[in-house]
């Protein structure tokens, strides 16, 4: 069951363009923001902190600055759905690597992954043309699929909160000169940017580092699937953005896809 805090921090993360739409700046501030306050939350947490292999740390900050800044930008053009539906093309990238270092998945994973990508493929249909929107949401997705691999590798030898806190630490400081440009809006925009850097941020991140730890690398990916649909969910309370027929289905097979991952 721990597997399944993957599928929490998913819907913590859903909440993500509810922040975003109301803090009206660009995606690098926004995840300053993000980063920089899901740190400061996470810090009195910390305990014996220590970095065994500094490199693949820092990867790991790297991996989640540059998959957050894409999702951001293509949540600020796109409908929240489809944004986290993007994002969510990661099982696809995760299993090809998985295909070509092994050589096989098993038979609940293949299924799953099968339902996953004919559920995304239903929820894109209305979408025809590409956009930047589009772009920055396949880079994320490309992003995240290289955040999977090198966190579960990281939490080997890390606690999640501490992975987590620095992952966010070492990407605030990468952006911290954003702050010279940007600290007028933290004033204006407080309560938004605390929401931003507590639930889809420090809360979502150490559940999600926890529970990559128990789940095989092809099946965190596909049990995260929730976030689009908590996403879809919250697109529709929050902003009035309405599903197909055919994206409910689509999200329909990734729910099935994820109750394949039960261990």
């Amino acid at each position: 069951m721990r597997c399944y805090a993957v599928a929490l921090a998913g819907i913590m993360m859903g909440s993500l363009a509810i922040f975003v739409r109301n803090i009206h700046t660009d995606p690098l501030t926004l995840t300053f923001f993000r980063f920089s306050f899901g740190a400061i939350f996470l810090l009195p947490f910390v305990r014996d902190l220590k970095i065994d292999d500094p490199k693949l740390i820092l990867c790991v900050a790297m991996m989640n600055l540059a998959t957050v800044s894409c999702y951001i930008a293509s949540i600020q053009t796109l409908e929240v759905a489809t944004s986290a539906l993007l994002l969510y093309m990661a099982p696809v990238y995760v299993n090809v690597y998985v295909w070509l270092k092994e050589g096989s998945l098993d038979g609940k994973s293949l299924l799953a992954l099968l339902l996953a990508i004919t559920g995304l493929l239903l929820m894109l249909t209305p979408y025809g043309r590409l956009s930047i929107g589009i772009i920055f949401g396949l880079l994320s997705g490309v992003f995240y699929a290289i955040l999977f691999i090198v966190t579960k590798k990281a939490r080997e030898s890390m606690p999640s909160i501490n992975l987590t806190f620095l992952s966010l630490a070492i990407s605030s400081v990468i952006l911290s000169p954003i702050l010279l440009k940007s600290y007028e809006i933290v004033f204006d925009n407080l309560f938004w940017i605390i929401g931003l850097g507590l639930i889809p941020t420090s809360l979502a991140f150490t559940l999600f580092n926890y529970g990559i730890k128990h789940c095989k690398i092809e099946k965190a990916p596909i049990l995260a699937l929730i976030e689009p649909v908590s996403a879809s969910i919250f697109g529709y309370i929050f902003f009035g953005e309405i599903l197909t027929p055919k994206q409910i289905l689509g999200a329909t097979l990734i729910l099935s896809a994820i109750l394949l991952t039960h261990d």
